[in-house]
Parts: structure tokens; sequence; C-alpha cells
């Protein structure tokens, strides 16, 4: 069960409005920007998640310094300004400049000596020319910039796989292949994730978001494990460490290198732990050699010496002990481990051609399971599967394309948005029969 109370070291999601923002809880006094805001999060440890703090200025007019303060309520600003008159179309607004009669420095002022957003909103409407003469949507639309731009509420998320993919795709879909909640969804069901199987993840390129889904789907207090495979010398884990999982389910997400764990898998050990024990025998043999060698020589310079100095030279050679294996090389063994009795599923999410990293890993899938191949544009999806076409040892191959269109709900002005990243990549799914 996930913890109920916000703690050092967590991963957590700063919420205001529609701006979200992950982050890591790293000490009590921790400050963070929001936008162009500085605000110290002393105070949130050991409170609730879903927790509502208000933001109160601590600094002058240049510095924006914040600190939060226990909320039980939030004050919508629509409500607490009444709007008594309004226009019926905005031909006569000209927009020149001098509808406001405060100057900025007033308005800087008004920002510091004002304890709610709703009074200052209110003053600039007051001092409006043209507010009251704009149509009822023209006034609404200006009171959600103006709250949008004085919100004064902070809300405390914990993170879980929506949130975070949701945060990762509007700040940059680049840095997770253009992955969206609705693609990740489909790869989970697809690849037919349960809590007591063996998969196999090769990813390149999504920050550590499809290993994150796949062990959320398996679980805690389970026995399934997740071989996620990766090119580099570290993986991606950001996403799989922002859900917050405890160790015992993170344990069974074995992280290894693509080219030392297939090594381990078909040599049986490490290239290089035989060069490095190769390398020690033949420092350790010419260490012996000139140790011996120094023995003889002072034997016959001191042929009086007595036993006990005799004692006294040893081997260092022998004394030091064995270096001590880093946490790769156990990983790759049970990686090896898992993969001879075979995995359940596939799942590869990659940024390179697929069609040699399938045939490289569909060898350790158990007949009759799936494979799920993700990338964010179709022409290597479609190589591949004209390629399985001709092939006997795979069937039910389907290609398919995740698109989807967003829409502004609002009353009486319900219409797609004006801009929009549609797509969300390709799936290339299929089973493997031998």
């Amino acid at each position: 069960m996930a913890k109920e109370v916000i703690s050092v070291g967590d991963f957590i999601v700063l919420q205001k409005q529609n701006y979200k923002k992950l982050l890591k809880f790293n000490k009590p006094s921790l400050s963070v920007t929001v936008g162009r805001d500085t605000i110290n999060l002393n105070g949130i440890e050991g409170c609730p998640y879903f927790s509502t703090f208000k933001v109160i200025s601590t600094g002058g007019k240049k510095n924006r310094e914040f600190i939060l303060e226990l909320t039980n309520e939030v004050v919508n600003l629509k409500d607490e300004i009444d709007i008594k008159t309004s226009g019926n179309d905005n031909r006569n607004i000209i927009d020149d400049g001098r509808s406001q009669k405060l100057t900025a420095a007033e308005i800087e002022d008004l920002k510091v000596d004002s304890n709610k957003a709703s009074d200052i909103v209110e003053t600039l409407i007051t001092n409006s020319n043209t507010f009251h003469r704009k149509t009822e949507f023209s006034q609404d639309k200006y009171l959600r910039k103006k709250e949008k731009k004085y919100f004064e509420f902070i809300t405390i998320l914990r993170p879980n796989l929506r949130i975070i993919t949701e945060v990762m795709y509007k700040l940059d879909p680049g840095k997770i292949q253009g992955i969206r909640i609705d693609t990740l969804s489909q790869i989970v069901t697809l690849a037919n994730i349960y809590s007591e199987g063996n998969y196999l993840l090769y990813d390149s390129g999504s920050n550590g978001l499809v290993a994150a889904s796949i062990m959320s789907a398996i679980g805690q207090k389970s026995n399934g494990k997740l071989i996620h495979m990766h090119p580099g010398n570290m993986s991606q884990k950001q996403a799989l460490l922002a859900m917050n999982f405890k160790e015992e389910q993170l344990n069974r997400c074995i992280s290894v290198n693509v080219y030392s764990a297939l090594r381990q898998f078909y040599q049986g050990c490490d290239a290089n732990e035989n060069s490095n024990i190769e390398s020690n025998s033949l420092k350790r043999k010419a260490d012996e050699d000139s140790e011996h060698k120094n023995k003889i020589a002072k034997l016959e310079d001191t042929s009086d010496t007595t036993d006990s100095t005799l004692e006294k030279v040893v081997d260092i050679s022998d004394s030091k002990p064995e270096p001590k294996k880093p946490k790769w090389h156990f990983d790759n063994i049970a990686a090896a481990a898992l993969l001879h009795q075979k995995v359940d599923a596939l799942v590869i999410a990659c940024k390179e051609d697929p069609k040699n990293i399938f045939t490289e890993l569909v060898e350790f899938v158990k007949p009759g399971r799936p494979f799920v191949i993700y990338y964010n544009v179709a022409e290597p999806l479609q190589q591949l599967y004209l390629l399985l076409k001709s092939h006997s040892n795979v069937a039910a191959l389907k290609l398919t394309c995740n698109w989807m269109r967003n829409y502004q709900v609002l009353p009486e002005r319900t219409h797609p948005e004006v801009t929009m990243n549609s797509a969300s990549g390709f799936l290339l799914t299929g089973y493997v029969l031998k």
C-alpha cells in the first residue's frame, strides 16, 4: 500500500491549476521554482498527500519568494468577484493599451499589499475602461487568465503513472518518444502483463516510463520479474523511481546492459571478469617472484637473522582481499538465469531500428506468448511487418496507430484544441509460435 503522508526522499507532484511539476523532496527546507516564483516547501513533511496549501509572499517587489500554509478550502476567483453587466459584442473595443488606469508600478504595489488574489483582480476590473463592455465569454476568458496569473493555492499530489506520463509528455514528448498514457495502457494490455510472469523489456529512450508501467502492472509482493535491457552504461529510471515503489518491488526490476547480459547468457561468465582474473594472476606471479628474490638476497646478506625476523616476511599479494564485484555482475547473472527459463512477453521501445533487436531477443520468449514493439514512426515497423509475414515462428501480426484529438469542453464553445500533437507512435504486435 502506498504511503499516505509526504516523507523526505519521496517524489512528489506540485499542482497549480493545470500546471504540474515532478520533483524529489530531498530535504524539509527544499525550495523549488514554479514559473517566476520561488516556493519554500518547509512544513509539508508529514502532511497527507493531496493536501492544499496557500502561497504566502515573504519577499518584496523584486524577490518573488513564497512559503506554504496548510488550508482546508480552495477559493475560486469567479465566485468571489461579482460581475453584474456585460456587453453584446466586442466590435467597439480597441486594444490601444490605455484601457487600464493603473500604472505598472501601482499594480506591483497592489500585489505586495493585497492578501488575496481576488482583491488584485477586482481592483484591476474596477480601473478598466473596457471590461464591462466585453461579452460574457470575453469576461470569463479574462478572469481565467488573471486567475492563472494570481492563483494562490498549490496541491501536493502523489505520483502515479498517469500523472508522471502527463508531466513528461507536456515537458518534452521527444524524451519519452512521444508515448502518451493511452499508448502505455495498450502496451501493458497487449503484452498481457500479470503479477506472476517474467518479462523482457528493451528500452532505449522512454526515461523509464515503459518499465514503470510494467512494474506497476506486476504489483507488490508477487513473483513477477522484469529484465530491463538498455544499450548504455546506465538505464533511464526517472519515471521508475518517481513511482515511489518499495525496495522489494524495485529489486524485481533487473536493469542490465544488453550486450553484457547476452554475453553472460552465451558464455556463462563475463569476459571482463576473465581478463581481470588473468591479469591479477600474472601480477600475483610477478610479485611472488620479486618477493622470493628479495628474501634470498636478505638471507645471504644477514646470516645471523633470527627465526622471529623470518616470520615477519609475508607475502603481501596473498594478504590483499579480492576486489568486490560490482552490482551489474550479479544483475547479469540473474538476468541470464531468467533468460534460460524463457520469458512471458517481449516489449521493445527503442530509438534505433528494431529489426535486429527483435531478431535477437525473440528467441527468449516462450511459445504462444505475445510481443509488442513501439516506434514513433511507421516505416521501420512496416519493414519488420513484411519480414515477419514470411516467417513461420510468429502469428497474428498487427500494426496499429494511436491517434487522439484533444477537445476544449466549455459551455457553448466546445471545439478541438487549436494546437495539439495527435500522434503517439505505432505498435507492432503478435505472438511467438516456436
